[in-house]
């Protein structure tokens, strides 16, 4: 089932099967705000208690939609010969973070039921946005499908330039997941070959380190005690991250573009995660380093990329 609701005075919609209910609100950055699981009986996501907050603090609950993820120091950067200056939104830096799609409105063009997967796909385009003109003026239109199937949901991302120059692009998702309270009782399993140094205001110094401490986590680590806002390099893994408890394993993994992670647990962990599949790492564009290593790329006139997140769950 498939249906539109008034969620507070906010349209939204929610896919619904006899093992999950989704809920999407593409009026707010197409956040997919809640994942309802049957089985378990309980919430996966943090979610917003209106429409007001999740518009006041959009990378705060659900699943954030990020373009570009992350930091960007004072907000400047160069691409092919273009200089750019996002909006320095970061008040105690004046860095510039999470990108301009927060919080915008897409537009639903396709929703329904097709060989027992349901499915909505909203599309938003850059130039039809002056704010978003006025700091990174390219033509992209974006068309992203959330689909449904028993236990699995699917996040697709397709973006096509329709402008006139290549658009630097860089692409994450923010997701809270519940812990419940009960840390002890959860497990993360996080293949990467390093991580990134980071400066004091969380930027990447460009030196990749071991993992050290956080090699538990190539097998799987208990979360308690730990306190992360760490940035991992994946490397030559597949983009996967595990989340388990007694109960269920949550997968969630992304396509080949997706080289990096950030896991971020609010302080010690004990109520939240937030698993953070990137193309391209904080501050990509203004690191000396290879594309291949940052994720930095750029999406050529006439070109599409394409990106998919996969959220699956497996009961124990």
């Amino acid at each position: 089932m498939i249906k539109q609701i008034d969620w507070q005075g906010t349209p939204a919609f929610v896919l619904e099967n006899d093992r999950l209910i989704v809920s999407i609100c593409p009026a707010l950055g197409s956040n997919l705000y809640s994942i309802w699981d049957k089985t378990l009986q309980r919430e996966m996501l943090r979610v917003p208690p209106s429409p007001g907050e999740l518009a006041e603090q959009p990378v705060q609950y659900g699943t954030p939609v990020l373009m570009p993820p992350n930091r960007i120091r004072e907000g400047k950067f160069s691409f092919e010969g273009r200089d750019y200056q996002f909006d320095r939104n970061q008040a105690a830096t004046r860095n510039h973070i999470h990108g301009m799609l927060r919080s915008q409105a897409w537009t639903v063009k396709a929703s329904g039921e097709a060989d027992g997967k349901l499915f909505i796909t909203t599309a938003f385009r850059t130039w039809e946005d002056p704010n978003i003109q006025r700091q990174y003026p390219h033509s992209l239109e974006l068309e992203l499908t959330y689909e449904l199937e028993g236990t699995i949901l699917r996040h697709r991302l397709s973006v096509h330039n329709k402008g006139e120059n290549a658009a630097p692009f860089g692409y994450g998702l923010h997701t809270w997941f519940l812990l419940d309270g009960e840390p002890a009782q959860w497990k993360l399993q996080l293949p990467a070959s390093g991580i990134w140094e980071l400066d004091e205001a969380n930027i990447p110094t460009g030196e990749i380190v071991p993992l050290g401490k956080y090699e538990s986590l190539l097998q799987g680590d208990i979360l308690e005690g730990h306190n992360m806002d760490t940035v991992f390099q994946i490397g030559d893994y597949p983009c996967l991250a595990v989340l388990s408890k007694d109960s269920v394993e949550i997968r969630y993994s992304g396509s080949s573009l997706f080289k990096q992670w950030v896991i971020y647990t609010k302080g010690e962990a004990k109520d939240f995660i937030c698993l953070e599949p990137y193309t391209w790492v904080t501050n990509a564009p203004n690191l000396d380093l290879p594309a291949e290593t940052t994720g930095l790329r750029g999406i050529a006139p006439g070109d599409t990329l394409e990106l998919e997140v996969k959220l699956e769950l497996l009961y124990r």
